[in-house]
């Protein structure tokens, strides 16, 4: 694992890392260009924290992004492994403080992240082997984003409720909890609002398992589609998704990271150390945002993200 000079204006003079192509702040540009991209680097993990304990989704693609085109990492097996870890951090961040309201369902996200373990494990395996080339993982990273908001704005479009369980709220109310969990008839069932939910056991298990396969391959959390699963298939409302989903991210990432590791990827701690202070920043702000607005808003707000990254990546 490479630790090379990125962000930190600490890391100065180190050289340049090998998967990054002439980004700011390299050996010779001073410390006011190291501060600047330190500045930079924790100001897109502040954005990208945010977005994903908002709406448990984007913050992955986020990342990527961020590494890729702002900060000039060139080799998609540093990203990969280094977006997740982001992700990761954001998931210890703001899961507690959704489970202090209990404002999440967290058998569902073990039960998806139990599946995700095998998913992680051969995605990410798949991933090092196949996608080790930028020329092809940018745009497949861009079409997958664009297929993705362009099924969440299909809903919102036809009118279809983020909530469509009868009874389930579809605004914030204020002293809401997750009540009831149990598992009965090989299904988990649990109490939200006026609405009883009966999700059969197999169901996360091969959605979690498909789930981290994917986002593994492509080295992010798994947010933009899990989020859609438990909205348009187990019919959830949103303000219970973010840590829910961020329950099962986060056990199927510490199978992704470790697989992508072992198998050579390297991390530049100088742009991992400020992305992930932000990161921490942004991800206890989450929270509050997520409880305040509506689940059509925090919809919308994360198709028109995924989908200017999905054109950027593929027609810029």
């Amino acid at each position: 694992m490479a630790v090379a000079r990125g962000c930190g204006p600490a890391l100065q003079g180190q050289g340049t890392h090998p998967g990054r192509a002439g980004a700011p702040g390299e050996a010779g540009k001073g410390n006011g260009v190291d501060m600047l991209m330190f500045m930079a680097c924790l100001g897109w993990g502040v954005f990208a924290g945010g977005v994903f304990s908002s709406i448990g989704a984007a913050g992955g693609i986020l990342t990527s992004f961020g590494l890729i085109t702002l900060f000039g990492v060139t080799e998609p097996n540093s990203v990969k492994p280094m977006t997740q870890i982001i992700v990761l951090t954001a998931v210890l961040i703001f899961v507690p403080r959704y489970l202090r309201r209990s404002a999440l369902v967290w058998p569902l996200g073990l039960m998806l992240g139990g599946g995700g373990l095998v998913g992680a494990y051969l995605g990410s395996t798949l991933s090092t082997l196949y996608l080790s080339d930028m020329t092809a993982f940018r745009p497949l990273f861009g079409g997958l984003t664009l297929a993705i908001a362009a099924q969440i704005t299909w809903t919102l479009y036809r009118g279809g409720n983020p909530a469509p369980v009868a009874g389930a709220p579809a605004g914030p109310v204020p002293g809401l909890a997750v009540t009831g969990t149990r598992f009965s008839g090989g299904a988990l069932s649990f109490d939200y609002g006026d609405s009883r939910f009966r999700i059969p056991v197999w169901s996360p298990l091969l959605a979690g398992a498909g789930i981290a396969m994917a986002a593994s391959i492509f080295g992010v959390g798994g947010g933009f589609l899990l989020v859609p699963y438990m909205v348009a298939v187990l019919g959830m409302p949103m303000h219970i998704i973010p840590a829910t989903a961020a329950i099962a991210i986060g056990i199927a990432l510490v199978m992704s990271i470790g697989n992508f590791v072992a198998l050579g990827a390297q991390i530049d701690v100088g742009l991992l150390i400020p992305l992930a202070i932000g990161t921490v920043i942004g991800a206890m702000s989450g929270p509050q945002v997520n409880r305040a607005l509506r689940n059509g808003i925090l919809q919308a707000v994360m198709a028109v993200i995924v989908a200017a990254i999905g054109l950027y990546y593929l027609f810029a």
